[in-house]
């Protein structure tokens, strides 16, 4: 998938919020891109790596998760209208879960 596509998708997943420009979308695209791949390959320089197919979508979706929690990234609490959210410790663990990490030993096939 290019970056186009993930783009379009992840402003079809946010609903197309006005404030989903291509450039804040790409942004997020990009970190959501290295949390990914640091999780794939946590031994290997990732500069060049590109997401495998199996893990297009969470790339989408983790972007955006960051687009919808933007303006309130390290809140802890927060009581709205009968909403309450509290964030404390942001690691999005239960989508980066779905990575398996690639390792192999050094000498050897």
């Amino acid at each position: 998938m290019t970056q186009a596509e993930a783009i379009e998708i992840v402003k079809t997943l946010v609903g197309n919020d006005p404030a989903a420009t291509n450039a804040l979308v790409g942004i997020y695209l990009d970190d959501a891109r290295a949390a990914i791949l640091r999780r794939l390959y946590p031994f290997s320089d990732i500069s060049d790596a590109v997401i495998p197919p199996v893990y297009e979508m969470l790339w989408c979706k983790l972007a955006m998760r960051y687009f919808l929690r933007r303006g309130g990234e390290g809140e802890t609490a927060h009581d709205e209208n009968g909403i309450s959210r509290k964030y404390g410790s942001v690691n999005d663990e239960d989508l980066l879960m779905e990575v398996t990490p690639y390792v192999w030993v050094a000498g050897r096939n």
